[in-house]
């Protein structure tokens, strides 16, 4: 009887999406469906240019949500890195699972359990033609310590100096294992300190200088982002292999997806999955994918009534059928999650469903429900895009079970940070993707020094504060693990948000288009992208 409710309440629950978000379907008679040939997703490689290649082409890539600003420290949105993290370079890179890898790092060494030494290449230039230097980088990352965006990244860090014109240290309170990961965030990004002194003072970010691959060349605010080789990158075997980038900004899914099957774009990084079987059978495309650790979550505001009880928390995490929530989102391409803590299943430490506590189980909700004394309660869900409408929806119709009334709205994505921290997000959904190093996102997410940037739930707990140290302070990832373990049990029964569900990371492009790849987080590296 269980699975033929849910078979019957998930359907009208559909036909109430498509009631309330027309246009969200696919528009298959505005498309050529090819050769009807089946191409497998492929899993993106690193590639290099044949000889032939050719290198002075602009690469368009289409993305759902516009930029927010030039400054680094200003926001972790994704939107935002795609287009900074090509102006700008930093000490580490990152692989497709989101570890370090030098990048303006020539050489580095761990010299005690709490100091670093990082040696940066000779002669690297920045956009207006002077060379970058350690008092550069030690400008850039004290200014990056007092950001919001990565605050509690760098809560470990005590002190950033110079040692000589290439070489700076970073001592840190205690162990710090996760340091280097830390530096690949974009919020790290270096902006050279003569250029950053002068556009802080004036807040005039529209003419970023970094040391990246690209210059910007112009922004359309809402329509698209240039940026153009930079011919005197420090790099030269791994400078880029194209002539410019055009970002182009379309907020509907398929409108995404017909702009690379025209050939209006070469790359849709921002891939909807209701467009899936129909790419498949698209020959003149080719879908690339990865596992992801991009967790989407609904999240709510601890501080304010009812959410500032665990058991109408608790409800809530019983309450939603994430089964459903992934079928809507990402139409099922990815996997459930019953946690609390924004883990991925390939986090460090990872549990599943810490302690087997949650299902899908109304009955079970209502009880809960009733023992916090709670009759139900008008709410309102924040959204800012189109996967976390569509879920928000059936979210919507589930806390209805309970006695939760919650209105959807969407707002901008550039306006989401300030509800946070306005208190005008009861509730809301959107996605986190996750370090493997659960000390990169556990503290920003769930204490203090998250507040204000990326806590967005408003979570303070003073023993999840100690966990988080006693993770941090070990060089020995089987301690940590087992620690972080305990975190997630810990954090089953506060439940400050209800994870749903991992998807499977996914990007379309041209099939002609080489040089693709991806992490477990987003395309990236599309300085490689070339025909």
């Amino acid at each position: 009887m269980k699975k033929s409710y849910k078979g019957i309440f998930l359907f009208f629950v559909l036909m109430m999406i498509l009631t309330l978000l027309g246009g969200c379907g696919s528009p298959d008679e505005k498309t050529d469906a090819g050769s009807g040939d089946v191409n497998e997703p492929k899993a993106a490689v690193v590639s290099k240019p044949e000889p032939d290649a050719n290198l002075d082409k602009d690469i368009v890539i289409v993305q759902a949500l516009d930029m927010i600003s030039f400054d680094p420290i200003n926001t972790s949105d994704l939107s935002n890195g795609y287009v900074i993290n090509s102006i700008y370079s930093k000490l580490f890179d990152f692989d497709e699972d989101l570890n370090a890898e030098p990048e303006l790092v020539e050489n580095y060494e761990l010299i005690s359990d709490t100091e670093w030494q990082f040696q940066i290449y000779k002669g690297i230039k920045t956009h207006d033609g002077q060379e970058l230097t350690a008092d550069d980088v030690v400008y850039s990352l004290q200014r990056t310590q007092q950001g919001t965006a990565i605050g509690a990244l760098f809560k470990s860090v005590d002190k950033i100096s110079k040692v000589d014109d290439y070489t700076i240290n970073i001592t840190t309170k205690g162990p710090y294992p996760a340091l280097p990961t830390a530096l690949t965030h974009q919020a790290c990004c270096i902006v050279p300190k003569h250029y950053c002194e002068q556009t802080a003072s004036a807040d005039n970010w529209t003419k970023p200088v970094g040391t990246g691959r690209y210059v910007l060349k112009n922004r359309v605010i809402g329509d698209s982002i240039v940026v153009e080789r930079f011919d005197d990158y420090f790099n030269q075997d791994d400078k880029a292999c194209n002539k410019s980038l055009t970002f182009k900004i379309i907020p509907e899914g398929s409108g995404r997806t017909i702009a690379v099957e025209t050939g209006e774009a070469d790359l849709n990084i921002v891939f909807d999955t209701v467009d899936y079987e129909r790419v498949l059978s698209n020959s003149n495309v080719q879908l690339w994918d990865h596992y992801s650790q991009t967790v989407w979550h609904l999240g709510y505001d601890n501080t304010q009534k009812w959410f500032d009880n665990k058991l109408v928390r608790q409800a809530i995490n019983y309450a939603v059928d994430r089964e459903a929530c992934l079928e809507v989102g990402h139409n099922g391409h990815g996997t459930v999650v019953y946690n609390n803590a924004t883990f991925a299943p390939t986090c460090l430490g990872a549990v599943e469903n810490p302690k087997d506590k949650y299902s899908y189980d109304p009955e079970k909700a209502k009880e809960l429900m009733a023992e916090a004394g709670c009759p139900g309660f008008e709410t309102e869900i924040i959204v800012f895009r189109d996967e976390a409408e569509r879920i928000a929806v059936v979210v919507q119709a589930y806390l209805k079970e309970i006695g939760i009334d919650a209105k959807v709205t969407r707002i901008e994505n550039s306006v989401f940070a300030s509800y946070i921290v306005d208190h005008r997000a009861p509730m809301f959904i959107t996605s986190w993707g996750s370090y493997w190093d659960p000390d990169l996102f556990l503290s920003r997410r769930f204490s203090s020094e998250g507040i204000g940037g990326v806590n967005r739930t408003w979570y303070l707990n003073p023993e999840l504060d100690t966990m988080i140290e006693k993770g941090r302070s070990s060089f020995d990832n089987d301690v940590r693990a087992e620690i972080y373990g305990e975190a997630q049990e810990f954090m089953a029964e506060e439940a400050p948000e209800c994870d749903l569900y991992v998807n499977t990371m996914y990007a379309l492009a041209n099939k002609d288009l080489k040089g693709v790849e991806i992490n477990v987080e987003m395309p990236y590296h599309f300085h490689k992208l070339h025909y």
